[in-house]
């Protein structure tokens, strides 16, 4: 039997007839635990109501005082939604693509408003829907596990789940670059990003969540009593030194342009240093209709609510169903594997009238 992040005792990865969602209360501390670990904990349609369902129902319940997701095995907190089912779900017309997308965004912002307090323990691979369940939290929790991403360019899809709203408020040329390039941030590349809360160390994991149970026993209510444990157990707020960091001048000159048209010149007119080809080498493996919607997106989102920013991405997600390059990405990466997704529009072929025909809602006359 393994461990789940929080050093609880989890079920083993062949209990193969074991719910996708475990729900445990202990000591006043609800515990979500997403249980599909050979999947990478990928949410599907189940999983988001279960989800949903467990958070209303604690909201009421004056005996769970802190709520805590995590992900079960040693790989995923969330690699995201399951695509082969959404895929699927196109393929076939199936109405549950669009019920799939409303009732995880749904459960998104619901938890940007939660009552009580939500800790996001966020180890290794956190992508995708994992992001939509973890960045409305009070506590988003990394170590040295943590592999947080953005990547739905190159599968030809657009980043969602409140993307638009939690990568752009802090600084809107790394929000683009994080969008476009789905570069991977580790536990301190988070901090810096404002996309996590706390580091600390995944053999202290332990320690904080019985310190938690034990506050919840004793406090009525909660509040905010819970913060100085991590300070007690040396963990950190610093992610000056994070990796990205090393590349800020270069992102917040590059990714500032007003156009992808303009950002791919300003990357191509830069000193080619290995930063620069790395990001050149990502941005040509993705969709470039699926780039341009993410510049636009979330250079939109910089100056939204986040209510407006979940209507925006919902609108932009049915318009997708019909745009074909999701599926084509998806194909690509996990049902044929070749790698060499077929994207329908080249990088030329998207002038502006193109875009504000084929995505009025980003580029229409009315934008």
């Amino acid at each position: 039997m393994h461990s789940s992040p929080t050093g609880h005792p989890a079920p083993p990865i062949e209990a193969l007839h074991l719910p996708d969602i475990l729900v445990q209360v202990r000591s006043g501390v609800g515990y979500i635990t997403l249980n599909r670990p050979r999947a990478l904990n990928t949410l599907n349609l189940k999983m988001v109501r279960t989800i949903h369902s467990v958070l209303i129902d604690w909201e009421k319940d004056e005996a769970v005082k802190a709520v805590v997701v995590q992900g079960s095995g040693e790989k995923a907190f969330c690699a995201g939604g399951d695509v082969r089912i959404v895929h699927g779900y196109i393929a076939q017309n199936h109405p549950d693509y669009e019920v799939f997308f409303e009732e995880e965004y749904a459960l998104n912002e619901y938890i940007y408003h939660y009552p009580k307090l939500y800790i996001a323990a966020l180890h290794g691979i956190v992508m995708g829907g994992g992001m939509g369940i973890a960045q409305g939290a009070d506590l988003r929790l990394v170590d040295e596990h943590t592999q947080m991403a953005m990547p739905e360019n190159a599968i030809g899809l657009f980043p969602d789940v409140g993307a638009s709203y939690f990568l752009t408020r802090h600084n809107k040329a790394l929000a683009i670059y994080l969008g476009l390039v789905g570069k991977v941030l580790n536990g301190k590349d988070a901090l810096f990003c404002r996309l996590a809360d706390w580091y600390l160390p995944h053999n202290r994991w332990p320690s904080f969540f019985s310190n938690l149970e034990a506050l919840a026993m004793r406090a009525e209510p909660l509040g905010a009593t819970w913060v100085h444990l991590l300070p007690a157990l040396e963990a950190s707020k610093d992610g000056d030194d994070a990796p990205i960091s090393h590349h800020i001048r270069q992102i917040n000159s590059i990714f500032s342009k007003p156009s992808l048209p303009e950002i791919f010149q300003a990357l191509s007119e830069h000193e080619p240093d290995a930063w620069v080809q790395d990001t050149w080498q990502s941005l040509q493996k993705n969709s470039s209709l699926a780039m341009h919607a993410t510049q636009r997106l979330l250079t939109m989102g910089h100056d939204l609510g986040l209510s407006d920013c979940f209507k925006l991405e919902l609108e932009l997600v049915k318009l997708w169903k019909h745009k074909g390059e999701f599926t084509e990405g998806v194909r690509a990466a996990l049902i044929d594997k070749d790698k060499s997704p077929q994207w329908k529009w080249s990088a030329q072929e998207l002038t502006p009238a193109r875009l504000a025909l084929e995505l009025p809602l980003l580029f229409g006359s009315h934008t």
